[in-house]
């Protein structure tokens, strides 16, 4: 096998719309439990609000239109 063979990377699918952030220790977990697994704090909101937010706050390039 020579040096410049294709290397297969293992990734992980992490689906975004199904995880939520935990306001107080930052941890991140999957949405189905009322509170967080690592503090057991209820201060919590999906992860994919502030990724929609985001998305919508980035100006379109120039000659671009938005979507």
């Amino acid at each position: 096998m020579s040096d410049d063979t294709p290397t297969l990377l293992r990734t992980l699918h992490f689906p975004l719309r199904r995880v939520a952030l935990c306001l107080d220790c930052e941890e991140c977990f999957e949405l189905g439990v009322s509170t967080c697994p690592a503090c057991g704090s209820e201060t919590w909101v999906a992860l994919a609000r502030f990724l929609e937010v985001g998305i919508r706050s980035v100006p379109a390039a120039p000659g671009r239109r938005p979507d």
